[in-house]
């Protein structure tokens, strides 16, 4: 996708906006990633609370630049692994930019077994507030496609059994800015959801 062809301004919203990342960083802490695919993985902001080997996956060389990491320039619908060859994989808010969610979801269960997933949900009180930045013309939201925190769950279920949710940001985006511990439910606008593979899969 042209749009991400720049990781140093990518980087730069996470560094305007440091008390959200480091919210966000928290609670993707606590999904306990551990040797993962970390898909869309952009110039790779969350490795830090990522334990093991982390692989990248983007489908912009530019964004993979800089990643110290073992990294693969890759379209996230039609991912170079082998069936069953990982361990886990972690997309963070690469769905809203995907064409087809349930092939995506069906293409990472096709690879790994443990699934951690985050969104800004469609229906939060952020998720409405990038949609209305996307029709003003903003050069990342107007191409994203946002999902609700159940159309989430209902695609991530039918590949994986859910076993954890997390959010935070619960407040409004015209508060001021501050870091929040995350909760272990979805009612806050950035989710993420932990699935594993029922043993019969």
């Amino acid at each position: 996708m042209e749009i991400f062809n720049n990781p140093n301004e990518y980087k730069g919203w996470y560094i305007k906006h440091i008390k959200i990342y480091n919210t966000e960083k928290k609670a993707v802490e606590l999904l306990n990633l551990n040797d993962c695919l970390d898909i869309g993985s952009g110039p790779a902001v969350f490795h830090e609370v990522m334990k093991g080997r982390t692989i990248s996956i983007d489908i912009s060389e530019f964004m993979l630049k800089d990643v110290e990491n073992d990294k693969i320039v890759a379209d996230a619908l039609y991912l170079p692994i082998r069936d069953n060859a990982v361990k886990c994989a972690f997309i963070s808010v690469t769905i809203c930019f995907i064409s087809d969610v349930e092939a995506f979801i069906r293409e990472i269960w096709r690879v790994a077994n443990e699934i951690n997933t985050c969104i800004v949900a469609k229906d939060s009180p952020w998720g409405e507030f990038y949609e209305e930045l996307g029709k003003k013309g903003h050069k990342y939201y107007s191409k994203a496609h946002f999902i609700s925190k159940d159309e989430l769950i209902k695609y991530i279920s039918k590949y994986y059994r859910i076993i954890k949710i997390i959010s935070t940001l619960t407040y409004s985006p015209f508060d001021q800015e501050k870091e929040e511990e995350p909760r272990l439910d979805s009612s806050g606008s950035y989710v993420c959801v932990k699935g594993i593979k029922a043993i019969n899969s």
